[in-house]
């Protein structure tokens, strides 16, 4: 699909995407899943690859195999793949054992799981970031 994919409710990927995604709940990427598209939705789960940025007003997460390639603003984030990219989390922002992060982050909690690679800078905060 090229060019601007709205959904009401909720969204599975399993193709390929190029544009904006934008969703009312969540937008869901599969393993075999390639979106090179802005995603803003209520969370994202994303599995395949993805070239752009995330906004969601709930959660994101990143399984192992997952590779992102851009911004996430989000209230909670679990990473478990790559993400090449800024990280802002108004909550907790979680790396798993397996999770590679090039980027800053700004976050209220981090927590880096033994395994993790992350280059890049922390910033936490009691206040939510902007």
């Amino acid at each position: 699909i090229e060019g601007a994919v709205v959904a009401a409710g909720s969204l599975r990927v399993e193709g390929e995407v190029k544009g904006k995604i934008t969703a009312e709940r969540e937008v869901t990427l599969s393993p075999q899943g390639r979106v090179e598209a802005n995603i803003q939705a209520g969370s994202i789960v994303l599995a395949g690859q993805v070239k752009g940025n995330l906004a969601a007003k709930g959660d994101v997460s990143l399984p192992a195999d997952s590779r992102l390639d851009g911004h996430i603003r989000a209230h909670n984030v679990d990473v478990g793949g790559v993400v090449k990219g800024n990280i802002v989390g108004r909550g907790r922002v979680a790396l798993g054992p397996r999770a590679r992060v090039e980027g800053d982050v700004s976050s209220t909690t981090l927590a880096i799981a033994q395994g993790a690679v992350f280059i890049g800078s922390s910033n936490m905060d009691e206040e939510t970031p902007k």
